[in-house]
């Protein structure tokens, strides 16, 4: 059986290179990733449902051979199907409820030869830059369990960075994704919209501003794995722009000099952290001993109408997947099953009328063409992925009872993801730095539509040079000692 230190150390690609030649089996694999989950998830709650005996059926009925067979994967249990596992989306309403089938990016997952071990926490709806749902409770910070590992893909990011899985399945309608991995010292790509089919079982998903892909290590992880969830040309809302290289490539490829903006200040004008504005400072610095050119970006427009736009958005997408489960299974929405932020998002929802929601998605995509307009000469656009270094827990309290009070509160934490969901861009956390306290501060990066593969190459040549992996092996061996 392989050492949780050699498991731990390894990124999937390594991993899935052991099972390849014969070094590993799949099952030695998934009795490591078992064995650390048993072990940390009391203390990180990152795992919130299991699938042990469903993972090791799938490894006796034979893996496809895929680029990551054999490796252990965890699932968001948020928007997302796995067949014959529960989906609570962080909430009590929808205990119970088992899929019937796989959602398309977990159909891909497998085929790529993922195991699937479980399910990974998320706040309720999703709709927190912290997981701490009152149904599934808080996830914790593996560099400090008395602090937020961000949301909502919480869980995906605990999981990975305290060891438990190389990769995990992560979702972002607002900076999902790039939010915990900045938190918990991870690379969080959310890819264009389009690039990855989240699943026509939730159809567009937030109107367009859904996006499905990953938390994972290492660069070279982040890239295979999108060569195998992108979509192939299955039936979709939207397609993205045509990419006719293969993502692994890009890693290894030469670099060229970029033009980078450098966005200091999100459009809502929030305070940033001085630990944060630092790294930021040290990243700039880095990127011109790298050759790239830098130069001060801005971003503005009005935030107020796009900021309704957007809580209408939110608010009929939470109403729809509601009344959608008390059509199918009988129930009736209670209060009682609801934190009191998400039941406020239900009663707004349901009384919007077609027309104001019609509106809503059209002031969504004008103003995502605003934002292509005043960053679209670049060729990437640097910002802190977050304010502030990661929270301690308890500071997002989603028993707020006005929806549009308590998105205020997460959007000062997280003002500068949203938007790039709003113009449809690709984006992703950074691990760059640490703040004196130990906590990790990620930085974002975005581009033009279309190209991951500008994001791909710039962070390999990050990760060259900052060597994040020693960071996070440190972190993983503590946690194996304890």
């Amino acid at each position: 059986m392989i050492s949780e230190a050699d498991y731990t150390s390894r990124d999937a690609t390594a991993l899935a290179d052991f099972v390849r030649k014969g070094e590993v089996s799949p099952e030695e694999l998934l009795d490591t990733a078992i064995a650390r989950i048993e072990r940390l998830n009391p203390h990180l709650n990152a795992v919130v449902e299991t699938l042990y005996d469903a993972a090791r059926r799938d490894i006796a009925d034979g893996l496809p051979d895929g680029p990551f067979a054999g490796v252990p994967f965890l699932v968001k249990d948020l928007h997302t199907l796995v067949k014959g596992s529960r989906l609570s989306h962080g909430c009590r309403f929808f205990a119970g409820h088992v899929s019937s089938h796989d959602s398309s990016i977990v159909a891909k997952a497998r085929a790529a030869g993922l195991v699937i071990a479980g399910r990974t926490n998320s706040p309720e709806f999703g709709l927190n830059s912290t997981t701490e749902s009152r149904f599934l409770g808080p996830a914790r910070n593996p560099w400090n369990p008395e602090h937020s590992t961000g949301g909502s893909s919480g869980g995906s990011a605990a999981a990975v960075a305290s060891g438990m899985v190389p990769l995990s399945h992560a979702t972002d309608s607002g900076g999902s994704i790039r939010i915990p991995a900045s938190c918990c010292g991870l690379i969080g790509l959310k890819p264009t919209r389009g690039r990855v089919l989240a699943g026509l079982d939730i159809g567009e998903g937030w109107h367009d501003t859904f996006n499905a892909f990953a938390i994972t290590r290492s660069v070279r992880d982040t890239a295979r794995l999108l060569d195998c969830l992108k979509n192939g040309g299955e039936p979709a809302p939207y397609y993205p722009p045509y990419h006719d290289m293969s993502f692994s490539e890009i890693p290894d490829a030469p670099a060229r000099p970029l033009r980078i903006g450098i966005l200091e200040t999100p459009p809502n004008g929030v305070a940033v952290d001085p630990e944060v504005c630092n790294a930021l400072d040290g990243t700039r610095k880095l990127l011109e001993q790298l050759g790239h050119v830098t130069e001060t970006a801005s971003l503005s427009y009005e935030t107020g109408p796009a900021a309704e736009a957007f809580l209408n958005v939110i608010c009929s997408s939470v109403a729809s997947t509601v009344g959608y489960h008390e059509k199918h299974t009988g129930t009736v929405a209670r209060r009682e099953d609801f934190e009191a932020s998400v039941w406020s998002a239900l009663q707004i929802g349901r009384q919007i009328p077609g027309g104001e929601l019609n509106a809503a998605i059209a002031c969504i995509h004008l103003t995502g063409a605003e934002i292509l307009r005043q960053l679209g000469s670049f060729d990437a656009v640097l910002s802190p992925t977050v304010a502030k270094p990661p929270l301690p827990l308890g500071q997002l309290d989603a028993g707020e009872a006005d929806i549009k009070t308590f998105l205020s509160k997460v959007f000062a934490f997280a003002p500068f993801t949203s938007f790039y969901n709003i113009s449809g861009q690709p984006a992703i956390s950074l691990p760059v730095a640490w703040s004196p306290e130990g906590l990790p501060i990620g930085m974002q990066f975005s581009a033009r539509p279309g190209r991951e593969d500008v994001l791909i190459r710039l962070a390999a040549q990050l990760e060259a040079a900052l060597d994040w992996s020693k960071p996070q092996t440190a972190l993983m061996a503590r946690l194996t000692e304890r």
